[in-house]
Formats: structure tokens, sequence, C-alpha cells
């Protein structure tokens, strides 16, 4: 990063970023939720804490993820290429899914800094509720779980040194002072007394309070996972978005006593399925969810509205099946995730206002990709796709940034940004630079770039280029407005398709990629293409068909 301080200073006052009045800085992630979902994104879905957060603050109407959960996090933790931290072509962060290739590694290296190390580093308390997904195990100390990985790495020997790595994986070995949540990628929300969980403090199985009522709605057609043994049970019992946000909430109380400021970021593992949810909302948005067809049109005419979206643009229309009442619930239980959400977001906001910590607090929301394919895309709406199709309705997301005094309240930035972006805009905030080494390791430079500016509401230079890649789907976004997607889709209907499809989009003229152009412009097809070869080649991504002779049980 060149000029760090002189950037940092003509953004925001010397006072504002650097010394004792560095900001506090609040990460809040949701899982899986749809571009407009949100009221302030056009969405029916009732979200008056994250509309208030936006009226404060500024919207994003081109922010970028990789597509899908453990890429985004690879990269805002790394501020990388998810490919070169071990999260590349789909990969997601089990332990169990481990692969022997860098770019698919399912494991971040421990000679990459990351977000937390570099923050703990220049002086922030660092603090994480929820989803980690990005690798690690205690199978070091666990034979249950070496002899369950040794069931899907055939031929792999499991030596002390990979059990050591994977122990220097979790969140605790790789910069948080505080860790409360869930390692892997999901599981049930509901527990009651008694029931085995997944839930950790720190490195230790966390003891969870069950001191809430709920009357429980569980909805999944996975039936050999038991995610539905608490449906329709009244009681005490705990909900995961609501134990995350009680644990965020203490970090909050506790470091707002201390002088250094502090990181926090709260990883909500809602709306991923399975879809589980308090039974009063699901019954409210089942009365809301009687027409779908007029889900996705209404959002777009609302995000026309409100200037997310080009009032002269024509837009995406999702298909339906003809049997809806299955999708119904499903709808109106993802709804009842997001408003859940929401209401957790009111509380993270009163914990910052009561500790005196608001005022010097930069808050940031958005979803690690859109909505999943079991949605059908609406809540995607007025875009194209789905987590993992690399379509804008899968990479890209809303976002929410608020700063008291420091952000424009009320204001929207059309500007490109991506999830990469936001450590170089931490470093920057905390007035310190990317390391070049780190653990007796060359780092190179930093793939993200900080959007202070962006933040601010000013322009910004698009990136050269993004790439993003999601088992076999090779995709690039050029100067912030030629897209060419090759071979998008899933990866077994692409396969057997003969040829290799290409797509090529003009994003400023068709945003919801509606217009094929591949056959009208073959030079820049070409063009683009030989950027992604060498983008494929830089970062070691490996073919797809051979990555499922390792996976034949994970095709998609």
């Amino acid at each position: 990063m060149k000029n760090l301080f002189s950037a940092a200073l003509a953004v925001f006052s010397a006072s504002a970023v650097l010394g004792a009045a560095r900001p506090n800085i609040v990460v809040i992630m949701s899982d899986d939720s749809g571009y407009s979902d949100l009221g302030c994104f056009g969405g029916e879905i009732e979200t008056p804490n994250l509309d208030r957060l936006a009226g404060q603050g500024i919207r994003l109407s081109n922010f970028y993820t990789n597509g899908r959960c453990s890429p985004t996090r690879a990269s805002l933790l790394s501020g990388l290429d998810c490919a070169k931290v071990g999260f590349g072509g789909g990969v997601v962060g089990d332990w169990v899914r481990e692969m022997p290739y860098p770019a698919h590694r399912a494991r971040l290296p421990y000679d990459t800094p990351l977000l937390p190390e570099l923050m703990k580093e220049a002086g922030y308390r660092t603090l994480m509720s929820g989803k980690w997904h990005m690798g690690g195990s205690t199978m070091k100390f666990n034979q249950s779980q070496q002899n369950q990985w040794k069931q899907y790495h055939k031929g792999w020997e499991l030596t002390e040194e990979e059990m050591e790595q994977d122990w220097l994986g979790l969140p605790i070995q790789r910069g948080f002072d505080e860790y409360f949540g869930l390692y892997g990628a999901q599981n049930s929300l509901f527990f009651v007394p008694g029931q085995p969980h997944p839930m950790m403090e720190g490195n230790e199985p966390a003891k969870l309070n069950h001191d809430r009522d709920y009357h429980i709605h569980c909805f999944s057609k996975r039936k050999d996972m038991g995610y539905n043994v608490n449906h329709g049970k009244t009681g005490k019992a705990f909900y995961a978005t609501d134990g995350v946000t009680d644990r965020a909430v203490e970090m909050i109380d506790n470091a707002s006593k201390a002088e250094e400021p502090f990181m926090l970021y709260v990883a909500y593992r809602a709306p991923h399925k399975p879809l589980q949810a308090p039974e009063e909302l699901v019954q409210k948005y089942l009365k809301i969810y009687e027409d779908l067809d007029a889900i996705g049109p209404a959002r777009t005419e609302r995000l026309k509205m409100e200037g997310l979206y080009p009032e002269d643009a024509k837009h995406f229309k999702a298909w339906l099946p003809k049997e809806r009442e299955e999708l119904r619930l499903q709808y109106a239980i993802h709804a009842a995730m997001i408003e859940k959400i929401d209401e957790n977001v009111g509380e993270l906001m009163k914990a910052l206002k009561e500790t005196g910590e608001l005022d010097n607090t930069l808050v940031l929301y958005f979803s690690d990709n859109g909505s999943a394919a079991h949605t059908k895309g609406v809540q995607n709406a007025p875009y194209n796709g789905v987590k993992a199709l690399m379509w804008e309705g899968g990479t890209k997301t809303h976002f929410i940034a608020s700063w008291p005094g420091k952000i424009k309240q009320g204001t929207i930035s059309h500007e490109q940004a991506w999830v990469g972006d936001l450590l170089p805009t931490f470093l920057e905030l905390a007035g310190t630079e990317y390391p070049k080494t780190f653990r007796n390791k060359t780092t190179g430079g930093l793939d993200g770039r900080s959007m202070l500016q962006v933040l601010k509401g000013e322009g910004r230079e698009p990136a050269e280029t993004l790439f993003f890649n999601d088992k076999g789907q090779q995709t690039v976004i050029y100067q912030g407005r030629w897209k060419l997607l090759i071979e998008p889709g899933w990866y077994l209907q692409t396969r057997d398709a003969p040829g290799i499809a290409y797509e090529l989009y003009d994003l400023k003229n068709d945003p919801s990629e509606l217009n094929n152009l591949a056959k009208d412009k073959p030079e820049m097809v070409q063009m683009l293409e030989r950027k992604c070869e060498a983008w494929i080649a830089d970062v070691g991504i490996v073919d797809y068909a051979e990555l499922i002779k390792l996976r034949p049980n994970d095709p998609y």
C-alpha cells in the first residue's frame, strides 16, 4: 500500500484516524442472504434496524463477494484472492474436506497474515462471534476426528505436522483474543437443554444458555442430519442467531472498559440452510407470501425508487415451479431468519450506544454471497444467479456502512468494491501497513485496495480485474464494465453440454446480464479469456474434473 497515512488523512481528519481516536470496527455478515432481502434494498422483509443503519450511513449497490461462504471469508480475512489462501474453485472450510492442492487446501495458510493478527499487532482487541468456516480442527486431541479425517483422505498420511497445522487454523490461533461460535459450515440453530451442539468458546466446547422460550419451526429435506428433531417443540432453547449476539454484546461491554480500540467480527449462520426460525415469525411471512410471482418485480421497483438500480434497466425474472407451497414455506422461514438478524443488529447497536462506543465505531453489514438455490433466486432480484453461480445474483450483495460524523448519512455509492478491499481499509484506519514478511515468509502485495474513498462517497478507479471461480466456472469483471463468464452454471450441466459456453455482458448497460454479447465481440472474449488463463496459472487453480476425483460424491 502506497502513501498509507496521507491516504487516510485525505479521507478523515488525523484525530479520527490515528492515535487514541482510532475507530472501533464492527463487521456484521449474514450467510446466504439475498441482494434485495433488506427493506432498504427493496425487500418486503421487516428490517427496521438495518434500514436505520443505512439511513445513518452509506449503501453500496455494487459490492462483490466471492460467491460462496468460505471463499468470501477467506478474502475478508486475508485481503487476497481466495485461491491464494486455499479457497479457490468453490472450496469450503470443513476440515474433513481438505485437499492436497494449495489453491484448494480448505485451510488458511499459517504463514499468511490475517486480519485479526494484523489488527492485534496494531493495538486492537480482536473479537469474533459466529461462523468461522475457514478450516482447522482440534483433531490433534481427538482420535475419532483423526479416524474420520482418514476416511475422507485415502492415501494421504495424517502426520503430527498435519494435525498441528489444523490446530493452528482455528480462530484463537489466528489472532482473535476471544471467539464464540461454529467452526464449520452449518448445523441446527435451535438446541434444547441436553442436546449435543457444535458451538465453541475459544478452543473448548461452549456452555450454552437455554434462557429464552421459543416455539420452534424447522424445515430440512436432509432426513439424515437430524435437523428437524426440534420442529414443533416449545420451551427453553438456544437459538444461534440470538446466542451469537448475546456473546458479541458481552464482548462489546468488556472491550469498552479498555483503552485500546476493538475489532469485532459477527458472522451469523442465518439464513443458511437448514431453515429454522421461531414459529410466530414463520406464520407472519406465510401470510405475506401469497403471491410468489410478485416478489421479484416488486423488489426491483423499490430498488429503482431507492436509486439502487437504474430506472431504465431491464431486470431478470426468476422462473418458479407450479407447485408453490413448499417454496412458499421456505421463503417464509428465510424471511423470518432475516428479521431475527435485524432484531439482533438492533441489540448490537444498542450495546454500542450504551457503552459510549457508537460515535467512534465503523459498522459494516453485508452477506457472504447471494441467496442459495433452494430459493430459486427470487431474493437476489433484480439479478440472475444464486450462491455458487457466478452471475451477479451469486456474487453481489447488499452493503451498508455507518460511522457517525465520518460517513455522510443517507448516501448511496455505485462504485465497484470487493470484500477483499476491507482488510486494507481497516489497516489504513488502524494506521498500520501490511507486512513485507510474516512468519519468515515474504508476503507479496495485497489484492484488495482501501475503499475509504468509497465510504466517504467519493469516486475510485475500478479494479483492473476481479476474478471469481467456483467449481469450473471462470469469471472476470474487467474495468468495472465488461464481464466474461466461461462455462457458467452447475458443473455437471456444463460438463455434459457440448463445446465451451461464453457469456459476455456490458454491466453498465445490462446490469442483470440479459444480453449476451459474446458472439458480437469475439476479440473482447478472447482478450478476457487470456486474462483468465493467466490468472488460473498464477494462483494454481486445478481443473474441477480433477478435484471431483477426490470428492466423487460432491460433483456440484
